[in-house]
């Protein structure tokens, strides 16, 4: 059987190991745009000079001969044929398939704002492309500017600020990472940022970007009539999944490709993994996507039931945050919201009937673990005769009389 794999993700990767060992005599080959594997969540430490490029992959430098894997980099994938089984190539290659794998990703994309698309200097932060192009840039340039205030822009600014660039932050919202945090757990990551001369404007938007005669953006116009020179400008406001070579085949999307918990397509033989999917899309969960779509292209079952995006662990600056759940419920859902802090640490929980929607863990995050347990499975806590904050693991565990394996009690 031949398997074919486009993207070189942690999804795409994680379906090839899969694949390799437990059955190592099926073909793999592995499409990708890109020239070599890397960890996104590590580009910033690339950018900072931190690591190298070789510092940031996450397989052996002998991956794809050891496991005998067609590695093709620096290919794009420009259509597929789901009747002939076969995908196309942008330098013509009909490659054939028995089972297929999409893990191509997802791709930041710049917002038709004036001069904004023109600008020469304009980049993404998503992959080793993006990051070496700003490198390069960073060898002169003074001023960097960041659209938006998110995990990604967070990463791209304290790269940039590490590299002694002057860093504006501009965000829509009223908070950095308004998506993970609260208004409390944000300022925090703010003034630390601040205190290595990041500045921040903060519920405003590009209206207008000056581009110069060589067509570089130069000057960035805000809403509020602001004006922010910028030698550099990394766009940081937004993905969308990556599968634009679709177009035509037959495979349902809405936003993103549609699969069912075996993580198959509506078409026989043409799996989804990982961001391209738009589920639960952090490093885990892809990885853990690339395995199971891999275990049921070899002809097992074996569900992804693990649907449940709103996860996210954060560290900036020796500050370490686990937000989930719903951290910032609207007035009209009637949640009840308890809050513990103290100098080093902040603590939020968001209730509603007795059950957990959410929580704000900063500072000290041991032991939490089991709160995504609690909030996924919909678990009460009100009959639980304890502090909310106080609870642990051992107020939801027993031992198998059997196994002598701890277990989830509730």
């Amino acid at each position: 059987m031949k398997i074919v794999i486009i993207g070189a993700s942690a999804a795409g990767i994680s379906a090839a190991k899969t694949i390799k060992a437990s059955e190592p005599d099926t073909e793999v080959v592995i499409i990708a745009k890109e020239d070599s594997v890397h960890s996104r969540c590590m580009l910033h430490k690339f950018l900072g000079h931190q690591r190298d490029a070789k510092g940031i992959s996450f397989i052996a430098d002998d991956f794809f001969e050891s496991n005998r894997i067609t590695w093709l980099s620096n290919t794009t994938v420009i259509s597929l044929d789901v009747q002939k089984k076969t995908v196309k190539t942008h330098d013509n290659q009909d490659i054939r398939y028995d089972k297929l794998l999409i893990a191509s990703g997802a791709a930041y994309f710049i917002p038709p704002i004036p001069g904004l698309r023109e600008s020469k200097n304009v980049y993404g932060f998503r992959d080793l492309k993006d990051a070496q192009l700003l490198d390069n840039e960073c060898n002169t340039a003074k001023n960097a500017v960041v659209i938006g205030a998110g995990l990604v822009g967070m990463d791209a600014a304290v790269a940039m600020l590490e590299r002694g660039l002057k860093v504006t932050v501009i965000e829509m919202t009223q908070a950095v990472m308004s998506l993970q945090l609260d208004q409390k757990s944000a300022q925090a990551y703010q003034q630390l940022f601040e205190a290595q001369g990041a500045e921040f404007i903060l519920n405003d938007k590009v209206v207008s970007v000056d581009v110069d005669e060589v067509g570089r953006g130069k000057i960035i116009h805000l809403a509020s009539g602001k004006a922010v020179p910028a030698d550099v400008i990394v766009i940081a406001a937004g993905v969308r999944p990556a599968f634009n070579f679709i177009e035509g085949s037959g495979i349902a999307t809405n936003h993103a490709i549609l699969v069912d918990d075996n993580l198959m397509t509506n078409i026989d033989d043409i799996y989804a993994a990982g961001d391209v999917t738009g589920i639960a899309g952090i490093w885990p969960n892809a990885v853990k996507q690339g395995r199971i779509a891999a275990i049921n292209m070899l002809g097992q079952k074996l569900l992804y039931e693990d649907r449940y995006a709103l996860k996210n662990t954060l560290n900036f600056y020796g500050l370490t945050t686990l937000s989930l759940g719903n951290i910032n419920p609207e007035p009209e859902e009637n949640c009840e919201i308890l809050i513990r802090e103290d100098r080093h640490n902040y603590q939020k929980v968001v209730l509603k009937n007795g059950v957990v929607q959410g929580v704000i863990i900063q500072g000290n995050i041991a032991g939490t673990g089991f709160w995504q347990y609690l909030i996924k499975n919909k678990i009460a806590v009100s009959g639980i005769n304890k502090d909310v904050f106080s609870l642990s693991y051992g107020d939801f565990y027993d031992q198998d009389q059997n196994t002598g394996e701890y277990r989830f009690a509730v």
